[in-house]
C-alpha cells in the first residue's frame, strides 16, 4: 500500500496533477496508459510464457540491478515472462549501455552481462557492466525514444525500476522500486495474469 501511495504521489508530481486538477489519475489508470502502448517498446525478454511483467530500467540503476537479481529464480517459472525495457536517463553512459543491449545479437545475454558484471567491469565504468556502444544506430535511437515515450505515457520520468502488468482480473498494475523481500516479490508475482 505504501508503494502504491508513493507511486501515485510521484506520478502526480511528475505529471503536474495535483490541487489544480479535480482528481489525480489512479495507479491503475497510469499503468493502463503504459500497457496500452507497451507493444511499441523494445526489450530483452527472459523466460517464456503467457504471464508477462514489463520492467522499465536504466542500465546504471542499482535498484534495477537488485530487482534483476531477485527475479532470477522466477524467470520462466509458472509461465512467467519478464520483458526488460531499457531507457537511458540516469548517467551519461546509460544511453550507450542501453544501445549496446538493444544492438546485441542476443539481448538476454547482454542483459545478463550488464547485471552480472554490475560495478565490476572497469571498461564499462560504474553501474551496469556493459561497455557502452561505440555507435548507436538510428534504429536503436528510435527504439530508445519509443521506450521512453511509453514510460512517459504514465507521467513517469526518473523512477526505476518500474514494473507493469495485468493482474488475474485484467486490471493494470504498477510497482515502483524493488520489493522489500522475497515474500513481497512472491505475493506481487502471484497476481500476474
Amino acid at each position: 500500500m505504501i508503494k502504491r501511495t508513493l507511486a501515485a504521489t510521484l506520478f502526480a508530481a511528475c505529471t503536474g496533477w495535483g490541487a489544480a486538477h479535480a482528481a489525480a489519475p489512479s495507479v491503475a489508470q497510469l499503468a493502463d496508459a503504459m500497457l496500452q502502448q507497451i507493444g511499441q517498446t523494445t526489450a530483452a525478454t527472459l523466460g517464456h510464457g503467457p504471464r508477462v511483467v514489463d520492467v522499465f530500467f536504466d542500465p546504471n540503476c542499482p535498484y534495477c540491478h537488485e530487482l534483476y537479481d531477485d527475479l532470477q529464480p522466477w524467470v520462466g517459472k509458472q509461465g512467467l515472462q519478464l520483458r526488460w525495457i531499457p531507457v537511458a536517463v540516469l548517467a551519461p553512459s546509460s544511453a550507450g549501455k542501453a544501445a549496446a543491449l538493444l544492438q546485441a545479437a542476443d539481448r538476454a545475454r547482454a542483459l545478463a552481462r550488464n547485471e552480472d558484471d554490475y560495478d565490476e567491469n572497469p571498461r564499462a565504468g560504474s553501474g551496469g557492466g556493459l561497455v557502452p556502444a561505440a555507435q548507436v544506430t538510428p534504429a536503436t535511437r528510435a527504439e530508445l525514444a519509443r521506450n521512453l515515450k511509453v514510460l512517459h505515457a504514465a507521467g513517469a520520468y526518473f523512477a526505476f525500476p518500474l514494473m507493469v502488468w495485468r493482474d488475474k482480473s485484467g486490471q493494470a498494475q504498477m510497482f515502483l522500486g524493488a520489493p522489500h523481500d522475497a515474500a513481497q516479490l512472491a505475493a506481487l508475482l502471484a497476481t500476474v495474469r
